[in-house]
């Protein structure tokens, strides 16, 4: 048998088919004789490495889009309590002040029924009962007037009026506040009436039939309120004017009763019905905020 010798460039090429089998093998991780007779293990085992790869990427993508969600969520939730506390306690700060309010202004308008039924009680006997000062003076107090303006809050109405009890996590205290809010307009529209009764009917009787100067002058301080005395001007108009005469005619009297059953709406059905739902409220706003 004769044998023929490799030229150089069989050889070269027979090195070189050698280097690649050898480089296949090392990136493949097998040996090369593997490499060499099972090439679809090969495929198998590098497809293999590839999906495991995208799968542990695709996770932890997904997983780092999760956690920056979450934490958006608690930064949000950490916000929104936080604005939570401040609209509760301004609005606690104000129905405090609401309740020192009510207290007031029971006081006043008590005060301004005993002197209209003291008036009364006098025009109905035989005798004078009253000096001239003091029919004076108790007149003085039926001319003041019930404001409704004193009953406006404003958190409460943003909260209410302005569609944000949504701000509220408390379902019941959402409840509460609806509720003090319908007694709040009752009381104003209470309070309103005796406005416009003041206005339009207390009003030009009395410029007609009386000496409002005169009467002015005996004002010492708001009705309810003896403690705080107040600063009248005195007009300079000259006294005598018996409002003795006036506290005798009928009509004075049928404007006093007028006044107290608007005075009488206003302690018997406004003052009861807001109060109950007041010191509720603020009893749950401070449960609230001392969680």
């Amino acid at each position: 048998m004769t044998h023929c010798r490799p030229s150089a460039k069989g050889k070269q090429q027979i090195t070189n088919r050698w280097q690649n089998r050898v480089s296949w093998a090392e990136e493949t991780g097998m040996p090369w004789l593997e490499a060499d007779w099972k090439p679809d293990q090969i495929m198998n085992t590098d497809r293999t490495i590839r999906w495991r790869q995208i799968a542990v990427e695709g996770i932890a993508i997904v997983a780092s889009i999760l956690l920056a969600f979450a934490i958006d969520a608690w930064w949000d939730d950490r916000q929104r309590g936080e604005y939570e506390q401040v609209v509760l306690q301004t609005l606690l700060d104000d129905l405090r002040v609401k309740q020192v309010l009510l207290a007031d202004m029971s006081k006043f308008s008590e005060a301004i029924i005993e002197s209209v039924e003291t008036l009364l009680n006098a025009a109905s006997s035989s005798k004078q009962m009253l000096s001239e000062d003091s029919i004076d003076q108790l007149i003085g107090d039926t001319w003041w007037v019930s404001n409704e303006a004193l009953w406006d809050s404003a958190p409460l109405s943003q909260l209410v009026d302005g569609g944000n009890l949504s701000l509220i996590s408390n379902a019941g205290l959402v409840q509460e506040l609806g509720a003090l809010q319908v007694a709040i307009e009752r009381v104003k529209n209470h309070y309103r009436n005796d406005g416009q009764f003041h206005r339009d009917v207390m009003t030009p009787f009395m410029i007609a039939n009386a000496n409002m100067a005169q009467i002015t002058a005996t004002m010492r301080h708001r009705p309810g309120q003896p403690e705080n005395m107040i600063e009248v001007r005195v007009l300079g108009s000259a006294k005598g004017y018996r409002h003795s005469e006036l506290l005798s005619t009928i009509e004075f009297q049928n404007l006093l009763v007028a006044k107290l059953e608007r005075l009488s709406d206003i302690l018997d059905v406004g003052h009861p019905g807001i109060e109950t739902r007041l010191d509720q409220v603020v009893e749950m706003l401070e449960d609230e905020l001392d969680k």
